[in-house]
């Protein structure tokens, strides 16, 4: 037994960095300590020396003029000492994993001018290097020209917000008229993301009467809040094309008029109409992929709720963005995010949001695989929606029931399947629940829970009866025009790929890649 024993310990790979044994089911050339501790590379790219683009990786890319070729060689350098996931490049890039799949395989090839640029900026590739545009990439200078404001980074009194606001939106709807479909900024990460938002935790400037203008009216109020409420409807439509511009439009003369409004009760009921609409840009640029611009308006967001007194939307657009970096691949960003959230609130929370932030907590730890902590916040999460009164939520919570907990319940389960087996029954049983009481006329939601409870299947090892969940929604999901959507159905044929060797998954994965196309 010692001499297997010496055996076994003799065959294990030694971390480069600390020299540490390291754990036999670890793929990475870290031991786990170090990786946890190489907290650069999270948020952008390493220090590279000049020969590492010389390497033969690089010269096949170089020489064919493919930066989706490039971004594959530079993952797979051998000069990095910890390995350079797909998830981890695209949080450099500002675009999704699903998106940087396709650029390394071909499938989608960059030919837009501001992509290379924007790409080669990122990843610091010497400027003599590039094929594309010989004087070299811009300077810093020329970008930030047309750069979106810094809305992390503005003051925290109200007509600071209300202009941050004005410029973001004009900026954006000047750049959709350029058919820009999406922004060269990466989203922000890390200490850059939760160490600003931190301030929304401290009482808000005073709102000092900085005009002289006329306030603004309770008709004119009651105005914006009927286009408001109009223009939230087509949330969920797709996130591209008029309604975002009608929102962005509509969000820019809302800011325009708050810049000019003096302080005053129905000011502050203004700005959280501006609240709301940022939520639903925000919205409405994630579901067309654009996490930079979502990312803008969420914390836009924030800083309306907050400076319409109205802490509790804050902390629903901070669950917003933590939902935003679970599907960017960053737990831990997202759970910061999420307790800010639940600080902020800590003494006029409803029984429903404490809910809504627990579930978020809970998806936290699903992804990191944290089964214990992931369980006792589901617990109190349903602990806490059984304490809700009617009529004691605003409007906006609405949409939080009973489904939507089962649903996000059911489908956090089925992540934390991925790192233990066991909970793919669990997960089916509240993925169901979900779809017995969604209602039928959210169709989105409801594509969603069958999805979920396809990969559910897929997790446990039935693919057939996977595909077949998948061949029911695959109609519904053609006519919904949802990025999101799409990506969650890209998600289930990349986890199907495993047995790929059935002729049913292969169809199925086929009829999805025409709905990707249609």
């Amino acid at each position: 037994m010692e001499r297997k024993a010496r055996r076994a310990a003799s065959t294990r790979r030694a971390c480069p960095t600390c020299g540490a044994l390291i754990a036999a089911d670890n793929t990475d050339r870290l031991c786990q300590r170090c990786r946890r501790n190489a907290r650069t590379e999270l948020y952008g790219p390493p220090e590279v020396p000049g020969d590492f683009w010389d390497h033969e990786t690089m010269a096949a890319a170089f020489a064919d003029r493919n930066m989706g070729a490039l971004l594959a060689a530079y993952r797979h350098h051998p000069q990095h000492v910890s390995r350079v996931t797909q998830d981890r490049m695209a949080s450099w890039l500002g675009i999704s994993q699903a998106q940087l799949s396709r650029y390394e395989t071909g499938e989608n090839p960059i030919d837009r001018i501001d992509r290379l640029r924007h790409f080669a900026r990122a990843l610091g590739v010497p400027a003599d290097r590039l094929w594309f545009d010989r004087v070299g990439i811009p300077s810093q200078a020329d970008a930030d020209r047309g750069a979106p404001p810094d809305v992390l980074g503005a003051a925290w009194d109200a007509s600071s917000i209300a202009r941050s606001v004005e410029e973001t939106a004009r900026n954006d709807l000047a750049i959709s008229r350029r058919a820009a479909l999406t922004g060269a900024a990466a989203v922000a990460m890390g200490p850059a993301l939760v160490e600003p938002l931190q301030r929304w935790l401290h009482p808000l400037q005073p709102l000092s009467k900085w005009s002289s203008s006329a306030a603004i009216s309770e008709e004119e109020l009651a105005a914006l809040q009927r286009v408001a409420d109009g223009l939230r409807g087509w949330g969920g439509r797709g996130g591209y094309g008029l309604a975002r511009k009608a929102v962005l439009g509509q969000l820019e003369e809302l800011a325009e008029r708050l810049s000019r409004a003096p302080a005053g009760p129905t000011t502050e009921r203004a700005f959280f109409i501006g609240a709301e609409l940022s939520k639903v840009a925000a919205s409405m640029s994630w579901d067309a992929g654009m996490h930079d611009a979502a990312q803008r308006y969420y914390v836009l967001g924030v800083r309306m709720a907050k400076a319409g007194r109205n802490d509790p939307f804050a902390a629903l657009c901070l669950a917003a963005m933590a939902r935003q970096m679970f599907d960017l691949g960053r737990p831990e960003d997202g759970l910061e995010l999420v307790q800010l959230g639940q600080y902020g609130t800590r003494r006029n929370a409803t029984p429903t949001l404490q809910a809504l932030l627990l579930t978020r907590e809970a998806w936290a730890y699903a992804q990191m695989g944290r089964v214990r902590e992931f369980h006792r916040a589901v617990g109190q999460a349903q602990d806490s929606f059984a304490q809700r009164r009617p009529g004691s939520d605003p409007w906006w919570l609405d949409s939080f029931d009973e489904a939507e907990l089962e649903g996000v319940i059911g489908a956090r389960m089925r992540d934390l399947a991925g790192h233990d087996p066991k909970q793919a029954p669990m997960a089916e049983q509240h993925i169901r629940r979900a779809l017995d009481l969604r209602d039928p006329a959210r169709v989105r939601n409801r594509a969603f829970d069958v999805i979920g409870l396809a990969r559910t299947k897929m997790v446990a090892g039935e693919p057939e009866e996977a595909c077949g969940l998948i061949q029911q929604v695959l109609p519904t999901a053609a006519g919904l025009a949802s990025g999101r959507v799409v990506r969650k159905l890209q998600d289930f044929a990349k986890e199907a790929e495993r047995h790929r060797d059935l002729a049913v998954v292969r169809d199925t994965r086929d009829a999805i890649r025409g709905v990707r196309t249609a």
